[in-house]
């Protein structure tokens, strides 16, 4: 266990400063004992630049004790120190104070007195971070033992976390530092709290909290610069190729490990063929290593190859830290050779003459990059040919040349085939060949076409034959030539097809095989018996033992041997020339002659032999021509004396082990080794021979006189297994220089790995298509095999594989892919086989082997689905895409090749069209492809609407059997995947509200509507772009002009209206709202927001006055719109600003485009006018005005409004020349076709007055007219006014009578907030559509205060004293609490004659809050002017200042102000009037009103609080009862036709002279014939008309109709009851029913009577305050019940009455009679009283006060009707006595039955009587409503 080391820590003490005293904060005794004493001091420090006096308290208990208490004075910077003696008496924690007192205040010093205890200080948290699993990070912290006990610890912790030491002990104050370790095991968050333990008991804990996150490594392999795929590195080779390299070399590569998680990762590499394999060239020095997180760990591998042409692979396994995961990284590689080249086969010297020598250049070629030593094998000391170079090195991509020189000294044919020894390579091979000719001698010349001809003769077995006998053959005809002229045996005795195939030596058996270091025995002609002769060491240079060789002659000819040099020589031959009967043997001598001792010496004697009837040319022809053969013998021998060193070799090797590859028994393998003589002296060298005859070299001996000795190994196996061999090499003749040359090699046979120990298994195929799976093998032999895959015919239309044959190197793994095509629905089992050759005997069959594999697989067929199989992708924005993911689900066992097709369906207008013109507008990301089974794929459909259509598509698939050629059943028909449908839209906006304040405030919401034409505007809004629209589907900047071209004809006017320079801005707020269904993007483009920003010098400088008029406009900011641009969703809304300043007169205009992204694009011509202070003018938004289509042939046409609104202010007078009117008159046979009632008037600043017109067309057609409008005093407009009229029979139904001048969608609901607004209304246009004249329709609106805090009120005015006649609204005015709401009744009352109604009512709203304020500090202000009226100044310079606020009215008596009565205006509708001034008038005006002579502030009169008004639009259209009933005939039941309002109607008209309208006196003839024209064929054709016919015949037989009640009045009640009374008492009979009117009076040229008394002031609306609308009611005077239709009545009843009781006298009597008459008599009272106007009257307003007050108690709250029902136990009925005496009095008693009523009742309280205020709008006592509803 870790034992702890202690250290001691330092103690620092601290202090305070209380109000500039310096302190200890406090005084702790420690280490005490009962019974002692113990002091110490307090030090107060006086930190102050002044002196400090303190006073202090004694402490509280006995056993802390001080000074007596008395003051302590401290001057600046002293100190004081007061001491305090503690003086305990048991062992317990001690605690007190002291308090000190200062002039600043009091503070005090803690003292206590502790007990030692136990304590350790650790820290509370320790985070390890991120660590890999099953990896450990480290982290230390100290223990600190605070206490002064010696403590022992004890960690109680669990995995993974351990702490080292986990117990210990501290002394006191004295620390340890612990160490701390997190070894996570899992990828999981580890959050614990471990517990210290300590004490002596360990009661004592503390705790402390440890967090860690173990992470799982991650590690990926790639090559070095390439980026790792995962799902192609995990548990996958990565390949590291070395490419070529060239052998002898070392090279090095990286491979680069990514660590992608975030933590360290430990690794671990290893190598599996590292110990097992004897021939590994890759090597990885590495074999661990820590990945840093996030990063790339590089990690070398070398390749040192050693075998040219070979190809390596080779393995590594690079694996995580907790085998979390493997990868493998394949490692390939071949070795290069040199490739060193001869530039000539063949040197020939041709004929020379004893004494000179010819000479050629040989040309050694190294054309790789690799260097290579190399030798020729010859002796030119006793050879005839002498090279220049023997040995040497040539580097790469060089040639170097070699002189050769042939000097002769035999007359003979010389012939020498040189081998060329190069390191890593074949030997090369360079044929000498030369002739010497003496005057003797001459033999026939040798040429380079005799070598061919003679390796021709000797495989054809010609050589052996002497040329002699060969020409003998040839002329006997035993031989003949063949087309090339060699020679050949006849056709009838050919036997060249029955002699084995000449064997082709390879270059390094045939270097080996020259009959004594091969093994292969090729038929000689002349052989030696021994290749070498060593003398070995010659002690006697004088006398030197000869040594012997025998050479045979094979051939059937004499030969003769001529040996070169001479007896001069060290080494020489005797007899130099002797001549060989055929197949004999002669000998020979060789005799060693050295020059001086202690030599070495060595040299290669060199013989030919040849036949001897070559020595003339004479005896030889041409075709039989056989050059000799060269005889060589290895000649060494050393005069080193006993006891004499040799000389010290020096010297190098290329290799010291060489390693062969692995081949077959019988095989042979070549290596060369390259020795370099590094010293000056000859070398030695002697080598053993295998004694097993496995390894072989030559030379096995020789003396290295230049620098370099090739020699070369061979390895031929006798058996399979593994071969070692050293070769001991003797240098110099001497043990003590031996070299071990290591000979590693193996026999083996070709052996593969079959993965799944020969088993493949392919998942279920679909029938016609294939599956396929890749199948590993593996070469775990050392040979390169050449692989073949065999398939049995009736299998292979099923299985198939790929390589089908190829080469798999040494120690590599393989995959091959297999392909299974099933074509029944059905399980298969193939057995098919590979054949394995060893790649140098392809082909022999003796020597392959077979592995055998199991193949199973199924095929099956199967259906694809989809998730959805309907997709409604709802709207989508014409030209964009939107992306929908198509599941597409296979739950088959086997996977589906298939195809999509996709049929498109389009529905709405030019549908047809787009299905021949339009591309499909459906794109799908995948059409073909392969779902695995059981999965499921997700297909990117991406829809792209070109129209406003909707897209319907038809996605069918198709399976594809590709391997079928597509001619399998399962692949003919398309089969239904999903429906997918969109439509395509554009964005859509729509104006649904629209507000204006600021100077526009006098104008209605219609008219603001109009004004913007925001009807037009939304019709635009919801119409399809135009192709030009949709050029910049983005708000771009795209001119280059100041006056940006527009790519759309939508052009609307936004009319800001007219007022005076300087007032308010007009401000209008439009709710703009997204009623379509995407997002939309908006924007308000101005000029400068459509132009580029081009370069100074692209600017032409040149402005029209448009562009400098926009100019001005923009840099003023005169039209602002905020926000300019945003973004809605579906449903939402925004709010625009769009304002106008009133800073220039004259009229502004200002294109701006209205852009909304990928949609629309309208331009909007921002128009505003400013007037000047004294400018009359009429503000006239278009010149044009149409009025609503009329029928032709009403027998009373409507009238209709035409506005003129003053945007002046000033007054202005109007006047219309109708002049143009009398015109149309005429042209339309007198007949007034547009009739203006009130052609002059005037207008008040800021008002509109509404023109009067009827509209009466005389046929169906358009009418235009040109009125000009005078303006007095100011300009004159000519204004179109159009109407068309229409024939209702031809038009029918298709032309809908319109309630409104003209039909508007302007919203009834406010959504714009106004800044200030606490009051809204419920509805703010309230249309009551077409009423019958003579009608009364009601309306409900609510009056709702928003404000949390503010009280308001309201009233109600009307903005013409005419429309007081048809408008009433109850109650007039009201308080509202914070939010309560006030329902109000609007009335409309269709009197006069038939019209348009569009009337403007306004909402007076009074804060009655801030209201309450202001009258405050108006009575404030009041008071102090009441003060400064009577106060003086008295000069006293002690004396106060007075007020600075002086009474406003000191100024007004110095005429500074204006009137103050202008001050109370209540209501205006326009700002007032302001001057032009700069910003410095201004300011020193504001100066002067604020400010006296003397410069005194003014206290500013409080103002009256200006109201807010609200505007409620009325709209509605009278029509006659007859025209009503004929136009909407199901809708007259909806409405009460008072009778007594048109009785009051005509005797209003009657009272009025007739002059009004008269009838013209004298017809003009034109006017006769057509009135006579016109009758004559309205008679005829009535005449003529079946139809008229049958009508009259059924008028009988037709119920009486319901307008019979309109017919005449009826007398009343007390009028026929007076009559009846003159009746009885004068007996006069009845005077005759008055009978009925003919002819009702006109009611277009009459007008409903006064019936309110209406206050109303024009000029009124410029300031002052409106006057309530007064009432007073009038009642028509009630008459009693007509007596004369009652006693009519009873006379017509008492007739059949007395007959019926004089015949049943027996069963009724008198009484009886009388009873039956009363009661008959009252129930005809009682039906003529139902029937009189005054009745319904009544009965109309008993229900409407009764609706009225329940809904208004629901809504307060009084009133649930909504509550379910409930039963309710009534009291017993009374005795029937009593309910008649009841009933005759007037009342009737409850039935005494249960009833069903609702959760509270319903109520007509008093406090509904004070709602309902005596004065309303309508004339008429609302209380006698009220009572009657009671």
């Amino acid at each position: 266990m870790p034992v702890a080391v202690a250290h001691r820590p330092r103690v620092n003490g601290s202090k305070t400063n209380h109000y500039g005293i310096e302190v200890a904060k406090g005084l702790t005794w420690k280490g005490w004992e009962p019974g002692g004493e113990y002091t110490k001091h307090v030090i107060l420090k006086n930190v102050k630049v002044k002196t400090q006096k303190l006073k202090y308290s004694n402490p509280n208990t006995r056993f802390f004790t001080t000074l007596y208490p008395e003051p302590i004075v401290l001057s600046a910077g002293t100190s004081f120190s007061l001491p305090v003696t503690f003086r305990p008496l048991e062992r317990n924690k001690y605690e007190d104070c002291i308090e000190f007192e200062t002039t600043d205040g009091k503070f005090e010093v803690p003292i206590q007195a502790v007990l030692p205890q136990h304590n350790l200080s650790l820290p509370e948290h320790l985070n390890f971070g991120m660590c890999a699993s099953h990896d450990h990070v480290q982290v230390t912290f100290e223990l600190n033992n605070t206490s002064e006990l010696t403590t022992k610890f004890v960690w109680l912790f669990d995995e993974p976390f351990t702490l080292e030491p986990s117990e210990g002990t501290l002394p006191p104050k004295s620390k340890c530092t612990i160490l701390a370790t997190f070894k996570p095991t899992a990828a999981v968050v580890y959050e614990t709290v471990i517990e210290c333990c300590y004490g002596n008991d360990l009661s004592h804990k503390k705790n402390l909290r440890l967090e860690g996150i173990g992470k799982l490594p991650h590690l990926l392999v790639s090559a070095p610069g390439k980026n790792p795929k995962a799902l192609q590195n995990v548990n996958i080779e990565s390949v590291i190729s070395f490419g070529d390299v060239a052998i002898g070399t070392t090279i090095e590569k990286i491979v680069e490990l990514h660590n992608l998680a975030p933590v360290n990762v430990p690794f671990t590499i290893s190598h599996p063929t590292r110990d097992t394999r004897i021939d590994t060239v890759f090597e990885c020095i590495e074999t661990h290593g820590m990945a840093p997180p996030s990063s790339v760990y590089k990690i070398p591998v070398i390749f040192s190859p050693h075998t040219v042409g070979e190809e390596s692979a080779d393995y590594l396994h690079v694996q995580a830290i907790g085998n979390m995961s493997k990868t493998v990284v394949k490692l390939v590689g071949k070795c290069k050779g040199p490739q060193v080249s001869l530039a000539s086969e063949v040197l020939d010297f041709g004929r020379i003459h004893p004494g000179d020598s010819s000479t050629r250049s040989l040309d050694i070629i190294n054309e790789s990059d690799v260097p290579a030593a190399f030798q020729f094998m010859i002796d030119g000391v006793e050879s005839v040919f002498h090279f220049s170079i023997e040995c040497g090195s040539i580097q790469p991509h060089t040639t170097q040349t070699i002189i050769v020189q042939f000097a002769p000294s035999h007359p003979i044919n010389y012939y020498r085939r040189v081998t060329c020894l190069v390191q890593n390579q074949y030997p090369l091979f360079v044929d000498l060949i030369g002739t010497l000719h003496t005057e003797l001698n001459k033999p026939a010349v040798l040429q380079p076409k005799h070598l061919n001809q003679y390796r021709t003769n000797m495989a054809r077995g010609f050589s052996v034959f002497p040329p002699e006998q060969l020409n003998e053959m040839v002329k006997t005809g035993k031989l003949q030539r063949d087309p090339d002229g060699y020679l050949m045996h006849p056709p009838s005795e050919m036997l060249e097809e029955l002699l084995p195939p000449a064997v082709s030596l390879e270059p390094m058996s045939e270097y080996f095989n020259d009959g004594h270091h091969g093994d292969i025995m090729t038929p000689a002609h002349v052989s030696i018996d021994v290749c070498q002769v060593d003398f070995d060491q010659c002690d006697h240079q004088g006398f030197i033992e000869q040594k012997t060789l025998n050479i045979t002659n094979h051939t059937k000819g004499k030969i003769t041997i001529v040996w070169m040099g001479n007896d001069s020589h060290v080494f020489s031959v005797t007899p130099t020339t002797c001549d060989i009967p055929p197949l004999k043997m002669s000998s020979f001598r060789v005799t060693f002659k050295p020059g001086g001792p202690n030599r070495f010496f060595g040299s290669e004697l060199e013989g030919y032999a040849f036949y001897k009837s070559m020595r003339d040319y004479r005896l030889v022809q041409d075709e039989t021509f056989c050059p000799p053969w060269c005889l060589t013998v290895s000649a060494t021998g050393h005069t080193f004396q006993p006891g004499h060193e040799t000389f010290l070799p020096n010297y190098t090797l290329d290799v010291n082990k060489v390693v062969f590859p692995a081949c077959d028994v019988g095989d042979s393998l070549y290596k060369t080794v390259l020795v370099t003589n590094t010293g000056t002296t000859p070398i030695r060298y002697t080598l053993e021979d295998d004694p097993n005859g496995i390894f072989k070299v030559k030379p096995t001996h020789g003396l290295i006189r230049d620098k370099y000795q090739l020699l070369i190994f061979k390895m031929t196996p006798k058996e399979k297994k593994t071969l070692r061999h050293q070769f001991q090499c003797r240098l110099n003749e001497n043990d003590k220089h031996l070299q071990v040359i290591e000979m590693l090699g193996s026999s083996e046979q070709p052996k593969i790995l079959m993965d799944a120990e020969g088993v493949l298994y392919f998942k279920p195929t679909c029938v016609g298509t294939s599956s396929r799976r890749g199948y590993k093998i593996r070469n775990t032999s050392r040979i390169p095999l050449h692989f073949e895959w065999r398939i049995h015919y009736a299998d292979s239309k099923y299985i198939k594989v790929e390589p089908m044959k190829g080469t798999i190197l040494p120690n590599e793994s393989q995959s091959h892919l297999w392909t299974f095509t099933p074509v029944d629905d059905r399980k298969y089992v193939l057995k098919p086989h590979m054949n394995v050759d060893d790649i140098r005997h392809i082909g022999e069959v003796a020597r392959r082997q077979q592995f055998s594999l199991r193949a199973a697989g199924e095929g099956s067929a199967g259906e694809l689905k989809a998730d959805e199989s309907f997709i409604d992708l709802s709207d989508v924005v014409v030209n964009t895409a939107i992306h929908k993911d198509i599941v597409v689900v296979n739950n088959s066992n086997c996977s589906l090749h298939y195809t999509l097709h996709v049929d498109q369906l389009l529905e709405g207008s030019y549908a047809e069209e787009a299905m021949t013109v339009d591309p499909l507008a459906l794109e799908l990301d995948i059409t073909q492809d392969i779902l695995p089974a059981r999965s499921r794929r997700i297909i990117r459909a991406t829809v792209r609407p070109v129209r406003r259509l909707t897209y319907n598509f038809r996605i069918a698939y198709q399976l594809l059997t590709p391997d079928s050629g597509g001619n399998h059943p399962l692949s003919e028909g398309h089969y239904p995947l999903c429906e997918m449908t969109a439509n395509g839209v554009y964005p859509v906006v729509q104006v649904t509200d629209a507000r204006c304040y600021g100077s526009a405030s006098g104008i209605s919401k219609a008219r603001l509507w109009g004004l913007f034409s925001l009807d037009g505007l939304n019709t635009s809004l919801d119409c399809d772009p135009s192709i030009e629209e949709l050029t910049y589907p983005k708000p771009t900047r795209h001119s280059t002009t100041r006056k940006a071209p527009v790519n759309t004809r939508t052009v609307m006017d936004f009319n800001f209206s007219a007022a005076p320079a300087g007032c308010e801005p007009c401000v209008v707020h439009l709710m703009l709202k997204n009623t379509g269904s995407v997002a939309t993007e908006w924007s308000f483009l101005f000029p400068e927001d459509l132009h580029l920003e081009l370069e100074y010098w692209a600017e032409t400088g040149e402005f029209d006055g448009d562009e400098l008029h926009e100019m001005r406009i923009m840099d003023n900011k005169l039209f602002t719109v905020e926000p300019k641009q945003g973004w809605l969703a579906p449903g939402h809304c925004q709010t625009l600003t769009l304002s106008y300043s009133h800073d220039f007169s004259g009229t502004d205009r200002l294109p701006v485009l209205f852009k909304l992204t990928q949609g629309r694009e309208i331009l909007l011509n921002f128009v505003g006018v400013t007037v000047d202070a004294d400018r009359k003018y009429v503000h006239f938004p278009s010149s044009k005005h149409m009025f609503s289509p009329v029928p032709v042939g009403l027998e009373t046409d409507p009238k209709q409004i035409y506005e003129l609104y003053n945007g002046g202010a000033v007054p202005v007078q109007y006047q219309l020349d109708l002049t143009a009117l009398q015109y149309v008159q005429e042209e339309n046979f007198n007949h007034k076709i547009f009739e203006c009632l009130n052609p002059t008037g005037e207008i008040a600043p800021g008002t509109t007055a509404n023109v009067e017109w009827v509209f009466s067309p005389l046929e169906s057609k358009t009418y235009m007219v040109n009125v000009p409008i005078h303006i007095i005093g100011g300009d004159t407009a000519l204004i179109t006014f159009t109407g068309i009229g229409y024939d209702k029979r031809v038009m029918g139904d298709t032309v809908q009578m319109n309630s409104q001048l003209q039909p508007s969608t302007v919203p009834s609901v406010q959504s714009v907030p106004i800044p200030g607004q606490l009051v809204y209304l419920s509805e703010e246009r309230v249309s009551f559509g077409n009423m019958p004249l003579f009608s009364q329709s009601r309306r409900m609106i609510y009056v709702t205060n928003h404000s949390p805090n503010h009280t308001v009120s309201f009233e109600w005015y009307v903005t013409s004293a005419a429309d007081s006649q048809m408008v009433e609204i109850e109650p007039v005015s009201a308080v509202l609490e914070p939010g309560e709401s006030c329902m109000c009744k609007v009335s409309f009352t269709a009197t006069g004659e038939p019209s348009f109604y569009d009337l403007d009512v306004i909402c007076e709203v009074t804060d009655e809050t801030i209201m309450a304020n202001y009258r405050r500090d108006l009575a404030a202000w009041e008071a102090e002017k009441t003060r400064q009226q009577y106060e003086f100044t008295i000069n006293d310079p002690n004396a106060p200042k007075p007020n600075v606020r002086l009474c406003r009215q000191i100024a007004q008596e110095n005429g500074r102000q204006s009137p103050v009565s202008e001050e109370f205006k209540r209501y205006q509708t326009l700002p007032p009037i302001k001057h032009t001034e700069t910003e410095k008038e201004q300011k020193d005006r504001q100066y002067r009103e604020r400010h006296t002579d003397t410069g005194t502030p003014l206290w500013e009169k409080p103002e009256v609080p200006e109201s807010f008004l609200l505007h409620l639009g009325i709209t509605a259209r009278t029509h006659t009862i007859a025209e009503y009933q004929s136009n909407f005939p199901n809708a007259v039941q909806k409405y009460f036709i008072d009778r007594s309002m048109s009785e009051r109607s005509l005797s209003s008209s009657l009272g009025k002279p007739a002059a009004s309208k008269k009838l013209p006196d004298t017809l003009t003839e034109e006017e006769e014939d057509l009135v006579t024209g016109i009758a004559a064929n309205i008679i005829r054709a009535l005449l003529d008309d079946h139809d008229f016919h049958e009508a009259l015949r059924e008028i009988p037989h037709e119920p009486v109709p319901y307008f019979t009640q309109f017919g005449e009045k009826p007398q009343t009640l007390s009028q026929m009851g007076m009559k009846i009374m003159d009746i009885e008492k004068t007996g006069s009979p009845l005077p005759p029913l008055p009978a009925p009117e003919k002819d009702m009076p006109d009611v277009r040229t009459h007008t409903r009577a006064t019936v309110a008394e209406v206050s109303f002031d024009v000029n009124s609306l410029t300031g002052s305050r409106r006057q309530s609308v007064k009432s007073e009611g009038h009642m028509p005077a009630e008459s009693p019940v007509p007596k004369h239709i009652i006693a009519e009545s009873i006379a017509s009843l008492e007739l059949p009455a007395r007959s019926l009781a004089q015949s049943s006298l027996a069963l009724h009597t008198e009484e009886d009679y009388q009873q039956s008459l009363r009661e008959e008599r009252k129930r005809i009272e009682q039906q003529t009283l139902k029937r009189l106007s005054e009745f319904g009257n009544v009965l109309e307003s008993v229900l409407e006060n009764t609706i009225f007050n329940i809904v208004n108690e629901s809504g307060q709250g009084e009133v649930n009707l909504t509550a379910r029902p409930r039963i309710i136990a009534l009291p017993p009925s009374t005795p029937p006595n009593q309910s008649t005496r009841r009933g005759s009095s007037g009342s009737e008693a409850a039935p005494s039955r249960l009833t069903r009523t609702k959760v509270g009742s319903i109520k007509a309280n008093n406090s509904m009587r004070s709602r309902s205020p005596a004065g309303s709008v309508r004339s008429g006592g609302g209380e006698s409503h009220h009572s009657s509803a009671r």
